[in-house]
């Protein structure tokens, strides 16, 4: 396991009793320079390393690099003369002083500790608090050899036994480990680990304990962790096989997450007979306790007279809902009850739980005797039976009993059809239907529905969606009726989208990945149901606050995401030379969909997140960012949540709405609150709740965020944050202040680490599983909506060697450093920028799979498949912006290479030439891309294209400013050549002059085009009354763009849609997007082009 690649903050120093009080006041108040000078003059007088250690600490807070740099010499200085310090205090401040550089921990400060350690192992608070500085800084290498002194010579303490078992596991799991040494930790860990689990098994019943044995939760979840880490499969399912080291151990004495754990695993290696008996004892127990409960309960006289009471009420027909002897019996049986004892609630719980009742259906299926099934079914029934006759019976039960009944019924229902031969189960699509209406108001019913469908033939889909729908239809009740009729058409969406040459549905020939036919019923049929919902005032305001499922809400969603199929979004992932993924869109049956979203959560908020989600993404998409923003704030997202769906607004976001980044408040800054969770959580949130956890004893906590720390510090959602960031702050001042190697959240990365998108699509495509898309859908909803490709390690790394590229030729030295030989130092960073480039070219080589004349043809393939990669993970925007960044590059290697600057050689000269006419060509392909507009529209329209098309402008100008900014850097590098070397002749580099103008030329050619469509854009604006009227026109009226076919359904959509949204709503929504628009062109035209 790698170490997180942040390092934490500083901890906590504080200077010994003994310290003269001045350096004390001095230290605490932060007088850094007067509490230097103290520590120096005591060092002087007592030539004591404690004040030496305490002098380099105070200046390591200064902002002098030199200064800042003291400690590090220090240790390395230490560590090459072989130094002991035997003072714990001295080497936390030592670590003080190289907080604020980077340097590798486990071999200098962690070998200090270590060093320390072996000095002093009797020293039991110095060996601690070396420990636990190696665990705060991820040093598993000292830090297991510190943990094994503690273990060694402090017996009596049983914590240092499982920090010794901790740290050793983590380190053979580091890359620290030497791949031979490996093999030896893990069968190191595993024996010691083993060990203490048997000290507790011989122990178990006996009334006595050993100290150093397994008694804890945490520390039987670590066993169970470095078990299987460090074991075979046969071997733990050997181990586990046993009654002492079963899950069932751990359940008898209430360790349910060691269970639960124990459990998972058997069914992760397939150990399905191991986990039938488990399931099975553990049902058969809780049946035992049921039972013994519910015998107390009949006996018990209150209870018997109570009984005879409410029977007596029964017969008279009074309402036993109010009545108070059932009120009475409830809490009679309850008192009656007798008390569980912790075994008893574990089996319980673990009897209750729908893990349990899954696992052991799955492992009946997977078992060659057929009867186990039977075995099951009866087995669920006798508990559900114990449970009612115990008063103990839960909604929750029944609905998992029925549905594992359902699933036992469809398996025998398969093997009865494989053996008769026949086409269609009757009795599926019965069971089925009636498991739905029973359930339906419930939020996983579609689930079930949806996992069962997969189980049955095409005959069988069609007759069971044909038979939902008419029930829907005879159904009274409207909200049960809008309930099964959102499950109707969620399972037809389903079905529909898992077809590939035929409609599963309608069986028509595809022609596009999805069916138009099915797609325009699903949308009708779910407007009409939608607007019997809406026109109900009492099931809005007295029904639906009161349920879990939101029906309308569903209606809306699974209506408008069929439009969208139907209005072409999605077509930008088949045709990758588009501007926005709005390019070929139906105008009039997007904005539908928006319309139709916006206008439910205005009438009637969602209970769901997805449906405002989406709303977002689609505000997104036509550049109304203002909306989006307000929609996103209404999540109210904070701290790791924004790791998992923070990229849903952020990403592209400073390419489209650069306006967000210009306010001087940190509140209404998009990256304020990425920068300041991650900031928080890699320096100090995180590293102390690790020693937290390790202090309370709790080591899988540990190494659970240990790994969700690493996960977390890789993910591209950490990168885009810098990106976006960066990329803002140059839309408002022409470029960044600090350099990204300063930036202490990304400084680290290089292009081996491999990043990873960690954003949680599941809030678009169906929270908690409901997600009515098949996995065979080629354009999912997420994809679809999303403002171009999804975030990719590519992408990410690229967007990172950008920006050190513009930092190179951004950097202006100050002023006021004037070197001695000035010549010298010129020629040194001329080296240092050809090697900088040259390193930054290859890179961006790789990543975007150019081709070299000299590869292999088996290296020549794999760039292929490369540049295949890099295709699909950038919009054309970026492709041509990190080709320029790419072309940029090799031009100053060219230019500044040794043989250029000494000889210029006319091949050079005229390879530097060929490469500037490549890049303004390419610069000019992208202009013209971005100024593109599909054709046969009418020119109104362009607009609506041209807020659509804006993440294309955000580049272009990132384009023209890398372009000039390399220009004006390569100009000041050859005026340099000439001041220091007055023997060449003044005109030898005069061929790069005008060359650079052509190329200064062609940026301000693309940045006047940029202006043009900012004032272009402005400008329709500019009629409030007119633009909405156009707008509720693009929305409803005739404005069709080159598919023109369909023209019924979307007359038939619209007039439906204007009788859901009245018109006065759809001006006021269209006066919104107006001045959403007008918002984001304001912004626009704030942006610094010079």
């Amino acid at each position: 396991m790698k170490p997180p690649l942040i390092n934490p903050g500083p901890r906590l120093v504080s200077l010994k009793p003994s310290t003269p009080t001045a350096l004390q006041t001095a230290f605490s108040d932060g007088q850094w320079t007067n509490a230097a000078n103290l520590a120096k003059q005591r060092h002087r007088a007592t030539k004591d390393l404690y004040y030496l250690a305490i002098e380099v600490a105070a200046k390591s807070q200064s902002d002098n690099v030199a200064d800042r740099s003291a400690g590090k010499a220090l240790v390395e200085s230490m560590v090459k003369d072989n130094v002991v310090i035997t003072d714990v205090d001295t080497v936390d401040l030592i670590e003080l002083s190289c907080s604020r550089v980077d340097i590798k921990y486990s071999e200098t400060i962690g070998l200090l500790r270590a060093k320390l350690v072996k000095a002093c192992p009797k020293d039991m608070n110095s060996c601690i608090r070396c420990f636990e500085s190696c665990v705060y800084h991820s040093d598993w290498k000292n830090a297991q050899q510190i943990a094994a002194s503690l273990n060694k010579n402090f017996t009596n303490d049983r914590n240092f036994l499982f920090h010794y078992l901790l740290a050793t596991h983590m380190y053979s799991m580091s890359d620290e480990c030497p791949q031979g040494s490996k093999k030896i930790f893990s069968s190191l860990v595993r024996a010691q680990a083993d060990k203490a689990f048997d000290l507790r098994a011989m122990t178990a019943g006996t009334g006595y304990h050993i100290d150093r044995a397994v008694l804890t939760e945490s520390e039987a979840l670590l066993w169970l962790t470095i078990r299987m880490t460090h074991c075979t499969r046969e071997e733990n399912i050997a181990l586990f096989s046993k009654p002492e080291y079963g899950p069932l151990a751990f359940l008898e004495v209430g360790f349910l997450r060691p269970y639960c754990l124990a459990r998972r695993y058997l069914e992760q290696v397939n150990a399905w007979d191991d986990v039938f008996q488990l399931g099975k004892s553990i049902l058969e127990q809780a049946i035992r306790m049921s039972q013994a409960e519910a015998l107390a309960i009949e006996n018990d006289e209150t209870v018997i007279s109570l009984r005879k009471a409410m029977k007596a009420e029964l017969e008279d027909g009074q309402n036993s809902k109010e009545s108070s002897v059932k009120k009475d019996l409830v809490r009679a049986a309850e008192k009656a009850r007798p008390l569980r004892s912790l075994k008893d609630h574990s089996f319980f719980s673990a009897s209750c739980e729908w893990d349990l009742f899954w696992s052991l259906y799955i492992a009946a299926k997977n078992h060659p005797d057929r009867k186990r099934l039977k075995k099951v079914q009866q087995l669920f029934h006798k508990m559900i039976k114990a449970l009612t006759r115990a008063e103990s019976m839960k909604p929750i039960f029944q609905r998992t009993y029925d549905l594992v009944t359902l699933q036992i019924l469809f398996e025998r229902e398969s093997l009865s059809l494989a053996s008769s031969g026949a086409d269609a189960s009757t009795a599926r699509i019965v069971h089925l239907s009636s498991h739905l209406m029973k359930h339906s108001k419930e939020p996983q019913s579609f689930i079930d529905a949806r996992e069962l469908l997969k189980e049955m033939n095409k005959a069988e889909v069609a007759v069971f969606l044909s038979s939902l729908r008419l029930q829907a239809i005879k159904c009274t009740d409207l909200f049960q009726r809008l309930t099964l009729t959102c499950l109707a058409l969620k399972l037809r969406y389903y079905v529909t989208t898992s077809s590939q040459v035929y409609c599963n549905c309608c069986h028509a020939v595809l022609e596009d990945p999805n069916c138009a036919s099915c797609l325009q019923s699903i949308a009708a049929n779910a407007l009409n149901a939608y607007q019997s919902g809406m026109e109900d005032k009492n099931l809005r305001q007295n029904i639906l606050p009161g349920e879990n499922v939101d029906p309308l809400s569903d209606l809306a969603v699974i209506g408008a995401v069929s439009l969208l199929k139907l209005a072409g979004l999605g077509r930008w992932v088949a045709m990758k030379n588009v501007n926005s993924p709005l390019y070929h869109v139906n105008i009039a049956l997007f904005l539908q969909a928006v319309l139709w979203l916006d206008s439910h959560v205005i009438a009637s908020p969602p209970k769901n997140d997805r449906h405002r989600m989406l709303l977002v993404k689609l505000y997104l998409l036509m550049g109304c960012v203002s909306r989006a923003k307000r929609l996103w704030e209404e999540f109210d997202i904070k701290n790791a949540i924004l790791d998992s769906l923070g990229l849903l607004y952020l990403d592209r976001l400073s390419s489209i709405a650069p306006g967000l980044f210009f306010s001087g408040s940190s509140y209404d800054n998009p990256i304020e609150p990425f920068t300041t969770h991650y900031t928080r959580a890699f320096k100090s949130t995180t590293p102390k709740w690790i020693m937290g956890s390790l202090e309370e004893g709790n080591y899988a906590s540990v190494i659970d965020m240990i790994s969700r720390t690493q996960k977390q510090s890789t993910s591209c959602t950490l990168v885009t944050t810098v990106l976006e960031e960066r990329r803002g702050q140059r839309m408002k001042t022409g470029k960044v202040d600090t350099p990204i190697e300063d930036h202490p959240l990304v400084r680290k990365f290089s292009t081996e680490l491999e990043l990873q998108d960690v954003t949680d699509y599941s809030i678009l495509s169906g929270e908690n599983g409901d997600n009515f898309e098949s996995h065979l859908d080629s354009h999912p909803i997420h994809v679809i909506v999303n403002y171009g490709p999804l975030p990719t390690n590519t992408r990410a790394h690229l967007g990172l060697l950008a920006e050190r590229f513009l930092d190179f030729v951004c950097y202006v030295q100050p002023k006021e450093y004037k070197p001695s030989k000035a010549g010298q130092i010129i020629q040194l960073d001329l080296q240092v920028a050809v090697v900088t480039c040259a390193n930054l070219k290859e890179d961006m080589k790789v990543l975007l799979g150019i081709a070299n004349v000299k590869l292999s043809e088996e290296d020549k393939a794999k760039l292929a498949r490369q540049r295949e990669r890099a295709l699909a993970a950038l919009t054309k925007p970026e492709s041509c912006y990190y080709n320029i960044v790419w072309r940029l590059a090799e031009m100053v290697v060219n230019v500044l290479g040794a043989k250029t600057i000494s000889v210029s050689p006319n091949e050079l000269r005229d390879r530097v030439r060929c490469q500037i006419e490549e890049l303004t060509e390419v610069l000019s392909g992208q202009t013209s891309n971005f100024l593109a507009v599909p054709h046969n529209l009418r020119s109104k329209i362009h607009g609506f294209h041209g807020f659509g098309a804006l993440h294309a402008m955000g580049m272009l100008r990132e384009s023209t400013l890398a372009v000039k900014h390399t220009a004006s850097y390569l100009a000041t590098a050859s005026e340099k050549v000439k001041n220091i070397d007055k023997t060449r002749p003044a005109t030898e580099m005069a061929w790069l002059a005008p060359e650079l103008k052509r190329m200064t030329a062609a940026a301000a050619e693309s940045e006047t085009m940029i202006k043009a469509r900012i004032k272009r854009l402005k400008s329709y604006l500019d009629d409030v009354d007119g633009w909405r009227d156009r707008l509720c026109d693009w929305t409803f009226g005739e404005y069709i763009t080159h598919r023109e076919d369909d023209r019924e359904f979307k007359k038939e959509m619209s007039e439906k849609l204007k009788a859901v949204v009245p018109k006065a709503n759809a001006e006021v929504w269209a006066d919104h997007v107006g001045d959403s628009w007008r918002q984001l062109m304001k912004g626009w035209a704030a942006v610094k082009f010079d």
